[in-house]
């Protein structure tokens, strides 16, 4: 009796722990199943680019144009100077441009040295430093002296000025020393405008995603993320693109181009 007791105890036992052994290889496989369904979750993820254009016109413009004159005397050239760009402040105004759009920059001084020659006469040293009078170099007599100023135009009047700024060399058939500088075109309703095209571009990123969810027999689902590139304002016909934005100055006509780079789970 005390021995079937006892072979007993040891079935119940054995049955017992292969109960558990079971237990723990179903607990196993639930736990391995659900992690590689959360890992497939994961990786069901739509990444689409959303992009928007638009063609905008500059509607603010900055030129700039030089005025030279030189001298022997500083004292003496400086009138002369001063005469100089009165005369191209009467033509600019004379063109249709305001006063107030007028913007005069400090005068810009200019030593002129004389050139250092050898024994044949020949220009050894076409730079414009002093030399020294000792010691390594050569001394250099002043010639004169070389005295410019900028004058600047900012206006909305983009196109009179633009004209205008093709015209100037009407200038120096009057005698005057003027140095025109490309004009700036700018827009300055960008910021309004980048927050729009970035809307745009992100309804263009979703459209995409569900595009490609249907044609796959999927659901589209919820945004995972969403990564707003630098708009790129480019010339009007231009490819040129840039991770770090683009903002041209040089074209008049230019586009704006807001791309959104977002993520969408499917289901």
């Amino acid at each position: 009796m005390r021995e079937t007791g006892i072979q007993e105890n040891r079935s119940f036992n054995g049955l017992f722990s292969a109960a558990l052994v079971v237990a723990a290889l179903l607990f196993c496989a639930w736990f391995v199943g659900r992690s590689l369904g959360r890992i497939r979750a994961g990786d069901d993820v739509i990444h689409v680019m959303g992009s928007a254009r638009k063609s905008i016109t500059s509607d603010f413009i900055i030129w700039r144009g030089s005025i030279t004159q030189s001298g022997p005397d500083v004292g003496k050239t400086y009138p002369q100077l001063k005469a100089q760009v009165e005369k191209v402040r009467g033509y600019l105004i004379g063109k249709g441009i305001k006063a107030s759009e007028l913007v005069p920059f400090a005068v810009n001084v200019k030593t002129l040295y004389a050139p250092v020659k050898d024994a044949n006469g020949n220009t050894i040293n076409q730079d414009n430093s002093a030399g020294s009078e000792s010691g390594e170099g050569t001394y250099r007599p002043i010639m004169g002296y070389q005295l410019t100023q900028d004058i600047e135009v900012r206006s909305d009047q983009v196109d009179l000025v633009d004209s205008v700024s093709r015209q100037s060399t009407e200038l120096i058939s009057q005698g005057v020393a003027f140095e025109s500088k490309p004009p700036m075109y700018l827009y300055t309703k960008l910021s309004d405008l980048k927050v729009t095209m970035q809307a745009e571009a992100a309804r263009d990123a979703r459209a995409r995603a569900e595009q490609i969810a249907n044609s796959s027999g999927a659901q589209l689902g919820t945004l995972r993320f969403a990564r707003m590139e630098v708009p790129n304002i480019t010339p009007l016909y231009s490819n040129q693109t840039s991770d770090n934005g683009v903002d041209d100055t040089t074209a008049k006509e230019k586009r704006i181009t807001a791309v959104v780079v977002a993520g969408f789970t499917i289901r």
